[in-house]
């Protein structure tokens, strides 16, 4: 555990957020020039499980997952395997039916393209088949014409950035998470996109368990709108599933600990290396941290939102947001409270993993306040 004055007031943060009943179990780890300076966790391993969280503990983060997909093509981009602004048919033919043949990579990855939505009636394995997923996005039917208009891909983008990686010779995108990502950076046992064996006692005993809230829940939203068309109620109950853990969804579904996300994210807040690691070559973290694609209100999700190829950014806003105020932060929340960032102005990343789904009015929530803390800790406001 780091000695730091932001570590202390950190882990005096979530003890009471716990204690207050805001958190059931919290990591929360941050790097600042490429040294470790939080390293925290408290609360137990979930509902009905008083075992307390550890630093090794796997947190299901939700859409956390998206950037580290989107680390992966990005990857392939600054091999030049990919090109960012070329149709996704240069590299996945059949995914140009039905107008989606003009649609490019950067436009597919910023959720500008129509797929927002799943089948209905939903059933489990829309979240767990990946073969059945990619055809989907094959035959899939645009909802607008693709550029004109965003939409949170909340589940599909799993299969998107899967069916590009793989078009453009990358392999399946849960192995190369794991041999161009977790493996170099010593994580490979606290990052899994798809659990190899959750029954496995070395991964059992460390999945935390998660008090599952439904996207949505209470809110005066009409069950015809999109944002139930991209995340249906009846989806939710199974994240806490074996089959579910198992399965590749690299929109959602990945399992880390905070200090894995925390080390990934570290060496993008830098020039793309860390300790000797390089996942990216300075110039892809620079395009990867200022181009944003669109910053236009979301359809499903009903905000406006700062949207990157894959990435999430931070900006100047009425309510403040984990990612703070710099538009180049740039990474990507998770739903019910998760969040893995870069705020490369500051040499900064921030990965916060967490068991209790909840959904705070903007501006405010206990992963708002951590990381307001870190960076007024910091003096990285």
């Amino acid at each position: 555990m780091p000695d730091t004055a932001v570590n202390a007031a950190v882990s005096a943060l979530i003890a009471r957020q716990v204690a207050d009943g805001h958190q059931i179990g919290v990591q929360v780890c941050a790097y600042q020039w490429g040294k470790i300076v939080v390293d925290a966790a408290a609360g137990t391993m979930g509902p009905g499980d008083p075992r307390p969280v550890q630093p090794d503990s796997l947190f299901c983060s939700f859409s956390v997952t998206k950037g580290v997909a989107s680390l992966a093509l990005h990857q392939l981009v600054d091999a030049g395997r990919i090109d960012v602004d070329k149709p996704v048919v240069a590299y996945w033919p059949a995914f140009g039916r039905h107008g989606k043949d003009r649609m490019t990579v950067a436009q597919a990855m910023s959720h500008q393209g129509g797929l927002h939505a799943m089948p209905e009636p939903f059933v489990a394995e829309h979240i767990t088949d990946w073969n059945a997923g990619l055809r989907r996005m094959e035959d899939a039917v645009p909802a607008w014409e693709p550029g004109t208009a965003t939409g949170y891909h909340a589940v599909t983008f799993g299969w998107i950035v899967g069916g590009i990686v793989a078009g453009a010779g990358g392999g399946h995108i849960g192995d190369l998470i794991r041999t161009a990502i977790a493996e170099p950076l010593g994580v490979a046992d606290e990052m899994f996109v798809g659990v190899p064996d959750p029954s496995a006692p070395t991964v059992r005993d460390r999945l935390t368990t998660l008090a599952i809230t439904a996207a949505g829940d209470g809110l005066p939203i009409p069950p015809d709108h999109d944002f139930y068309k991209a995340m249906p109620v009846a989806m939710w109950p199974y994240f806490n599933t074996a089959p579910f853990r198992h399965a590749c969804l690299p929109s959602g579904n990945g399992h880390f600990s905070a200090r894995a996300l925390a080390k990934m994210y570290a060496a993008l807040a830098l020039d793309g290396s860390l300790d000797g690691v390089r996942l990216l070559s300075s110039g892809a973290v620079r395009e990867a941290s200022t181009r944003i694609e669109t910053a236009e209100m979301d359809r499903v999700l009903m905000t406006p939102l700062n949207k990157g190829v894959g990435f999430m950014h931070g900006g100047p806003s009425e309510l403040p947001g984990p990612m703070g105020p710099r538009i180049t932060a740039f990474g990507h929340p998770g739903a019910g409270g998760p969040v893995a960032f870069a705020d490369p102005e500051f040499g900064l990343s921030i990965a916060i993993t967490s068991n209790k789904m909840q959904f705070p009015a903007p501006g405010t929530g206990p992963t708002l306040d951590i990381c307001q803390l870190i960076r007024a800790e910091l003096e990285a406001r």
